[in-house]
C-alpha cells in the first residue's frame, strides 16, 4: 500500500489535549488520525454526528495545510 504524508497546523492547546487523551488510549496521535480517516472512509461520512454549525466552527479553528 502507498502512503501519504499529511502536514498541518492545528492550535497548540487542541494537539496536546487531543496527544495526550490519545496516550491514555495506548495511541499515538498520528495512530488516532490513521483510525480516524478509516472510519470516516468506511462510513463514507464523519463518524460521529454533527451538526451544520459543528462543522462552521470547525472551520473558525485556522486549520491549516501546509
Amino acid at each position: 500500500m502507498s502512503m501519504t504524508t499529511m502536514e498541518f497546523s492545528i492550535p497548540t492547546d487542541i494537539y496536546e489535549q487531543a496527544k495526550d487523551i490519545c496516550a491514555s488510549c495506548g495511541l499515538t496521535l498520528e495512530e488516532a488520525c490513521v483510525k480516524f480517516l478509516e472510519a470516516t472512509v468506511a462510513c463514507r461520512d464523519l463518524p460521529f454526528p454533527y451538526t451544520q454549525q459543528d462543522i462552521e466552527e470547525a472551520k473558525s479553528l485556522g486549520v491549516k495545510m501546509i
